[in-house]
């Protein structure tokens, strides 16, 4: 492994801690402080359009830039946004706290991809290693930042958040400065935009993503819930849900070389299925180890259409429009993070969470199934 490929991987690594730990001490924190149900929805959902909209604009400044500016922006981010959170006491801070990190979370994805698209090697082993560190990073994070809050408090949380923070930025500051691409991409900041939406691959692209984005959209709003309808304690809950990216992580480090073969389309729409269909199982798992298990596939399943879609989108788009491409098929993520929740709460309100689970995991499953279809479709014959 080169340095160029330890840095971005440590850079990786590090923010995906702090990422880890947003997700247990800002939800936390907005409760400590008081904020009514109503305030938190609003802090925690509001904020996602944006997260779309600056993915968007993370893969434009990617491709004009170089992914090393945009991904200083996302490590940045995430040692700016804990020092606010370290002296809000009222709404209007801790917005702008969580629209920092949300600008982190935007512009993340593009940079890292379009960096590792970029290393020396396979690339489906180098991709694949990257999201393993997303995957390893994100339990680290969340696992620790319990005991962490438990003996520590919440300034010493946001202290460590920014640590890994400013670690992440550090690395970043040692990749190697990119070429000047503008003269590679003339015209304006989303040129790329236009004749990348005319191509169909990035629909089939943007349909990986959606599915592959299935568990951690759930799991981060109703599966918990659903999980406690079923009986399981919330001690149980949390080693239950740290299973998904664990499933993911041991799937990509063992089968990436065959999800970037001539089959991958194949193990692709195989692991789409696996992933998808365990949702119709899954309020069926009253015990612990099957509910483990049941969120162990889902992991595999997503991890495997993630690196599926990353190929893809690697192969078709050129070096300079690699981060516009990667960011238009990464809003498929986005809209789930935005749909899934919402109509399977809608459903569950109108039947019961079974049902909703259920009825969901039919839907997505069809679409999984679908794959191979939309492949022909996007990626016709020549002649």
């Amino acid at each position: 492994m080169n340095s160029r490929a330890g840095l971005l991987f440590l850079a990786t690594l590090a923010w995906n801690i702090a990422l880890g730990v947003s997700h247990i001490v800002v939800p936390l924190y907005a409760y400590e402080l008081g904020f009514s149900a109503a305030t938190i929805g609003i802090l925690f959902s509001v904020p996602v359009i944006g997260q779309l909209l600056l993915g968007l604009v993370g893969g434009a400044t990617s491709d004009r830039w170089g992914g090393r500016s945009t991904l200083l922006v996302a490590c940045g981010s995430f040692v700016v946004a804990p020092a606010i959170f370290l002296f809000t006491q009222g709404f209007w801070l801790f917005f702008a706290g969580q629209l920092l990190l949300i600008l982190g979370r935007a512009v993340f994805w593009p940079a890292s991809q379009s960096l590792a698209s970029e290393l020396p090697g396979e690339r489906s082993v180098q991709m694949g290693r990257l999201n393993a560190l997303v995957s390893v990073g994100q339990i680290i994070g969340t696992a620790g930042t319990g005991l962490l809050l438990a003996l520590a408090g919440f300034q010493s949380v946001f202290a460590a958040l920014g640590i890994f923070g400013l670690a992440g930025t550090l690395a970043t500051l040692g990749l190697p400065r990119p070429p000047d691409r503008r003269h590679a991409a003339p015209g304006a900041l989303f040129g790329h935009f236009g004749p990348l939406l005319r191509g169909r691959p990035i629909y089939f692209a943007l349909v990986c993503a959606f599915l592959c984005a299935q568990p951690v959209s759930l799991g981060q709003s109703v599966f918990p819930l659903l999980l406690q309808s079923l009986g399981h304690t919330p001690e149980a809950i949390g080693p239950i849900l740290a299973l998904r990216p664990a499933g993911a992580t041991i799937a990509i480090l063992l089968l990436a070389r065959w999800i970037g073969s001539a089959r991958g389309l194949w193990y692709a729409t195989g692991a789409a299925v696996l992933g998808t269909s365990t949702l119709i199982v899954a309020p069926l798992c009253t015990h612990p180890v099957a509910a483990g298990l049941v969120v162990g596939l889902m992991g595999v399943g997503a991890g495997l259409v993630l690196l599926f879609y990353q190929l893809i989108v690697s192969a078709f788009s050129e070096p300079h429009t690699r981060g516009s491409a990667l960011a238009i098929a990464g809003s498929g993520w986005s809209m789930s993070h935005i749909v899934a929740p919402f109509v399977v709460g809608f459903v569950a309100e109108t039947t019961d969470l079974t049902t909703a689970f259920q009825l969901w995991g039919v839907g997505v499953t069809l679409v999984a199934l679908s794959l191979p279809w939309l492949h022909r479709w996007s990626h016709p014959s020549p002649g």
